[in-house]
């Protein structure tokens, strides 16, 4: 059942590794909306102990800094996020599977959730992050409390968080109908990664159309902001791809928001100035 939490509070996430714990901040799509679908980011804001007339129970400060290893872009809401969501919540198909690769806090895969998608994969590399994303999902009612074990049967669960690097060549992609990139153009490695993953999505599109027959494809849909340097060193490794062996119709951003379910891939264009927050 899903939980429509209208005032969602600021809470403490323990660190899993390493002990210790953060503060982590509901960041909903629409701020003046109850029903609308909400992600954490951290926050490294010091608490300050609490004492509610209980000598022992004291709560204990949260730490400031993220756990070594953890990426603090990987903590936080990013316009593209904001604008990912809302294509997602006036375009997704519900009979869909949805998996976000590089998720961070994972807005658009709650979204997603919240929408009513069959399934959804959230992926990242930051296992902070991850911990964020399920967090979010059990109190909103998509991972039940007492079932979220990560290493429960992939079958039976609606809404699941993997670890995956988008720089590794040897990572396998979870099968999914939709495929969501939301401004994980943080650096060259990054951005060279994801077009290779969207490639080989595009090549099994064609090897199950050769071989298969079959109709259905994988869609890929990649937000970015028009400043974000390396989505070009993303754009050229895909016409490289494209004009090669593969012999297909080059690519380019858009500020066409309203993408075609019988394409595979759609790039949209973004100006962090026309993103609404409520």
């Amino acid at each position: 059942m899903i939980l429509i939490n209208p005032h969602p509070q600021p809470r403490i996430l323990p660190i899993a590794s390493g002990g210790g714990a953060i503060n982590i901040i509901p960041v909903p799509l629409r701020r003046d909306d109850p029903s609308s679908p909400w992600c954490y980011a951290a926050s490294l804001t010091p608490s300050i102990p609490i004492d509610d007339g209980d000598d022992d129970d004291i709560d204990s400060p949260t730490t400031t800094q993220l756990p070594s290893g953890s990426n603090f872009l990987a903590t936080q809401v990013w316009p593209s996020s904001r604008i990912a969501s809302t294509v997602i919540e006036r375009h997704m198909d519900p009979s869909w599977t949805v998996c976000e690769l590089g998720c961070g806090p994972g807005l658009p895969s709650l979204t997603a959730a919240r929408n009513g998608a069959r399934r959804v994969i959230a992926t990242d590399l930051d296992e902070l992050a991850l911990d964020m994303v399920r967090s979010a999902a059990v109190d909103q009612g998509f991972i039940d409390s007492g079932d979220s074990d990560v290493n429960e049967e992939w079958e039976n669960q609606q809404f699941l968080t993997q670890q995956f690097d988008l720089t590794s060549k040897k990572n396998q992609l979870p099968p999914a109908d939709l495929y969501i990139l939301s401004d994980v153009f943080e650096s060259k490695s990054a951005a060279e990664g994801a077009a290779w993953h969207v490639q080989y999505i595009l090549s099994q599109n064609k090897t199950n159309k050769d071989k298969c027959n079959k109709k259905n494809i994988s869609r890929v849909w990649v937000f970015a902001q028009s400043d974000r340097a390396q989505r070009e060193s993303f754009l050229k490794k895909m016409n490289d791809w494209c004009g090669g062996h593969e012999r297909r119709q080059l690519v380019g951003w858009t500020m066409d928001h309203a993408p075609d379910h019988d394409k595979e891939l759609w790039l949209f264009d973004l100006d962090e100035t026309m993103v609404e927050y409520n």
